[in-house]
């Protein structure tokens, strides 16, 4: 559960309007892309999803991945924090990604 909970800790630092990839999250907490599985897991466990907006959290293609509340209601509540989506992607997904050396 630790790894879950520094996943966890982590994704609520993602600011509104912008997303993270999969990838991201795991080079930040284990310096490996490897990982990125296991970040992809950690928010599926993620009890807050609202609380932890696991919600901001992407594929490196820009493919909007899965939520636990339904791929519609993540996209919904991305497209709410003006990311823009279509096709199931993020468009320019460069302009949206946070990069967590921006804190």
């Amino acid at each position: 559960m630790k790894f879950d909970e520094e996943v966890w800790e982590l994704v609520k630092k993602i600011p509104r309007g912008r997303v993270v990839t999969y990838g991201e999250i795991a080079m930040k907490l284990r310096g490996s892309k490897r990982y990125a599985r296991a970040v992809g897991q950690a928010l599926a466990r993620n009890p807050h999803p609202v609380v932890v907006p696991c919600h901001r959290v992407v594929r490196s293609s820009g493919e909007i991945g899965g939520y636990s509340r339904g791929v519609e209601e993540k996209e919904r509540l991305l497209r709410e924090e003006g990311v823009e989506i279509s096709a199931g992607k993020v468009k320019h997904l460069e302009k949206f990604l946070f990069r967590f050396d921006e804190e």
